[in-house]
């Protein structure tokens, strides 16, 4: 028996069965979040930035000048836009119940040195690849789509720096 259950403005198809034909989660957002990072030079090239319990550490690439002993910012940047990215498609995909085989995120940044201002950031891109079945696959690339369009970083900076976003779904 195949029936159809609209989420959020989703069409889904469920397979009625105890297992899938359950209530969807429900989960509370918080309103306001706030978050801290707190930074120790390492009288080096480079520091140490606590993280509300966890221990980061960076440094500076040897072309600037550095031992290049852990990622530079710019490095940790881009993990933090993918990370974004990642857990706001992991959200849709719990929120949704859907099945996804495995997902990578690929960002790099185009930076070029300014006569003015030093370094900026002149464009990002945003590479997702998701692989599913072909039961998923219609959900899977829509929890994509839901990733590109909420994730908080990527909106707070995408007035100020152009960002591309590509998404494949690979069906196996």
């Amino acid at each position: 028996m195949v029936k159809t259950v609209t989420l959020s403005g989703f069409n889904r198809h469920m397979t009625s069965s105890k297992n899938r034909d359950t209530q969807i989660p429900v989960m509370r957002l918080k309103k306001h979040l706030t978050y801290r990072a707190e930074a120790h030079w390492d009288h080096k090239t480079g520091g140490i930035a606590q993280l509300e319990g966890f221990t980061q550490p960076f440094d500076t690439p040897v072309e600037h000048g550095g031992n290049e002993t852990a990622p530079c910012p710019d490095q940790l940047f881009m993990a933090s836009l993918a990370g974004c990215i990642m857990n706001t498609f992991g959200y849709y995909r719990t929120m949704l119940k859907v099945e996804t085989i495995d997902l990578k995120v690929d960002v790099s940044s185009d930076i070029i040195l300014t006569k003015t201002d030093g370094y900026r950031i002149t464009n990002i891109n945003i590479d997702m690849q998701v692989w599913s079945d072909e039961e998923n696959e219609i959900m899977n690339q829509k929890c994509a789509e839901r990733a590109r369009d909420f994730c908080h970083i990527t909106k707070s900076i995408e007035e100020s720096i152009p960002i591309d976003v590509s998404i494949k779904v690979h069906v196996q």
